[in-house]
């Protein structure tokens, strides 16, 4: 299994605060936003940098020093 989970983005970040309090193995997290090879976020002010594509398109990877973890994390959120 990869020690990473891929989770559609939520704005509340209610994952991230539950991945806070279970998961003491977490490590960090990116965006992931088709077509981009820049991980910033928020977008810089302007047009938007991704026209193509809503909030619904962006997901978000939170990676794993423990399996384990990530297993965990998966069968919540994903």
């Amino acid at each position: 299994m990869k020690n990473y989970v891929v989770i559609p983005y939520d704005p509340t970040w209610k994952a991230l605060d539950w991945v806070y309090e279970h998961c003491p193995s977490y490590i960090t997290n990116d965006r992931m936003v088709p077509g981009s090879k820049s991980p910033s976020w928020p977008p810089p002010p302007g047009p938007r940098p991704y026209p193509d594509h809503g909030i619904e398109d962006i997901k978000i990877r939170f990676y794993f020093g423990d399996e384990r973890d990530a297993t965990a994390f998966a069968l919540k959120w994903a």
